[in-house]
């Protein structure tokens, strides 16, 4: 019996049969995830995204050598300690699920380092980068909302005073520094801008996805920095065009429709944006060489 069970692990681990024991083990916390994360079906997609993502560097990742015995055993304590991890936090964290992010990434790097040698790691980069972005999420927009949120008053000056070169009677007071009033057919329409509303998980959402991208991608640090920036400003901008937009929304359909463009508009602009912009991002080359033919001709 432990001979038998010595030669099943044995080739559970062997070179030959990695790609068949690594991925189902990386599929094992999943359904425990989605029991625990039924009601937020959306943060489910940062796991299995970074599953796929490991899938679709198969061949770096097995092209890497196999660990030592003890980096294999502390690989091993890792992802036992993922089931177990709960049992030491709930005590300090009433809200803690038995089976997390946290649980996760800790599963996922042992999991790497029981099947490949240490400098592997950098291949799980992605995916564990999305479980603590994903994890982080909360705490960073609460950060950012404690340095930001004394400038939204500011903000809604700038949206009233756009509004307004429109042709759209908005009006702003210093005594409600976050409402706007507009002015419609139908009477006076108060209309407040709050944290939620300034657009900072989109932005957070496309840092997270530029992070990804500017890695994998081989291009000069020069370049991806310049496109990070462009993307960054972008998605604010794009930001402002929704604000815009809802505002108009209210004033010329009333707050019913208002409430329907509200609830909309911002996923076709971002998701539009997105796709653009990396679209535009991986084809620089080629676009920059139509420009030049363009500007030779001229």
């Amino acid at each position: 019996m432990e001979r038998s069970l010595s030669n099943l692990i044995r080739e559970i681990f062997s070179t030959e049969n990695r790609p068949k024991s690594f991925y189902p083990l990386a599929l094992v916390p999943l359904p425990l995830m989605f029991y625990f994360y039924a009601q937020s079906p959306f943060g489910l997609m940062i796991p299995l995204y970074g599953f796929i993502l490991l899938v679709l560097k198969k061949h770096k990742l097995f092209s890497q050598p196999t660990p030592g015995a003890i980096q294999k055993l502390f690989g091993l304590i890792l992802v036992l300690a993922s089931f177990l991890a709960y049992y030491i936090v709930s005590p300090f964290f009433h809200k803690a699920v038995f089976y997390g992010f946290g649980n996760y990434f800790f599963y996922t790097s042992g999991l790497f380092l029981i099947f490949f040698q240490i400098r592997a790691l950098k291949e799980a980069f992605s995916p564990l980068f999305l479980t603590v972005a994903f994890v982080a999420g909360s705490s960073v927009s609460d950060f950012a909302e404690s340095l930001f949120s004394p400038f939204i008053p500011q903000l809604t000056s700038f949206i009233a005073s756009i509004l307004n070169t429109l042709g759209i009677a908005a009006t702003y007071s210093l005594s409600r520094p976050n409402i706007i009033v507009l002015n419609t057919m139908k009477g006076s329409l108060p209309l407040s801008i709050d944290w939620a509303c300034v657009g900072f998980a989109g932005m957070y959402i496309f840092s997270i996805i530029l992070v990804l991208i500017m890695l994998e991608d081989p291009s000069s640090a020069k370049t991806r920095v310049i496109g990070a920036i462009i993307g960054v400003l972008g998605t604010f901008f794009i930001g402002m065009i929704r604000l815009i937009t809802i505002f108009v929304g209210f004033h010329f359909y009333g707050y019913g429709y208002g409430q329907a463009i509200h609830s909309f508009i911002g996923y076709i602009l971002f998701i539009t944006w997105t796709v653009i912009f990396f679209y535009l991002f991986s084809k620089r080359n080629t676009i920059s060489q139509k420009i030049r033919r363009l500007y030779t001709r001229i």
